[in-house]
């Protein structure tokens, strides 16, 4: 049996629209740690309106959701509504409104999590590294790139020009002249 072009791409394309109805259209999460979708969580009224609703956007940006999506809280949250964001944002809300400081939440949070619960790790032992290699990195590619682009040389190794003559003038204009000739196309 013989198929055409036209019958292949007509049997992917079924292919495919199978594929697509078969697929749960949703984006939420099914891993071992999240929750799927909380219908409780809020979608359309965000907590983040005014002084408080500030501090808790950049206490739920500077913390990473320990659900293994690798994203910070906030995102998540909102992204994909897993079962450990919204618990870590009602405890943020809920010490923010007790009138706990920034750094007094995100020492507790340290305390009970480790650095790693952290977006942005502190610039402290092997951290440090991380800090400081991207910027040597660049400037150890940015010297490279200016020694390649000099050539190494320097202007003693060039050879020394002078004014030519009218005998070496002449010289160099037939030897130019014998060049282009043996290297012109046949055609």
């Amino acid at each position: 049996m013989y198929m055409t072009s036209r019958t292949i791409v007509t049997a992917a394309t079924g292919a495919l629209t199978a594929l697509l109805f078969c697929i749960p259209l949703t984006a939420q999460s099914t891993g071992s740690n999240h929750a799927g979708y909380d219908p409780s969580a809020p979608v359309g009224g965000h907590f983040h309106e005014g002084e408080l609703g500030e501090k808790l956007m950049a206490l739920e940006s500077a913390f990473k959701c320990s659900c293994g999506c690798g994203l910070d809280v906030h995102s998540c949250q909102f992204q994909m509504q897993c079962g450990t964001s919204p618990v870590w944002s009602l405890r943020i809300r809920q010490a923010l409104a007790a009138g706990e400081s920034e750094e007094a939440i995100r020492a507790s949070f340290v305390a009970d999590f480790g650095t790693q619960v952290l977006m942005l790790p502190p610039p402290e032992g092997f951290n440090l590294l991380g800090y400081l290699l991207p910027a040597a990195a660049i400037l150890t590619a940015g010297m490279l790139v200016g020694l390649v682009a000099r050539g190494g040389m320097n202007k003693e190794s060039l050879a020394p020009v002078g004014v030519l003559t009218d005998d070496e003038a002449e010289r160099l204009r037939a030897a130019m002249h014998t060049l282009d000739e043996s290297e012109s196309p046949d055609w």
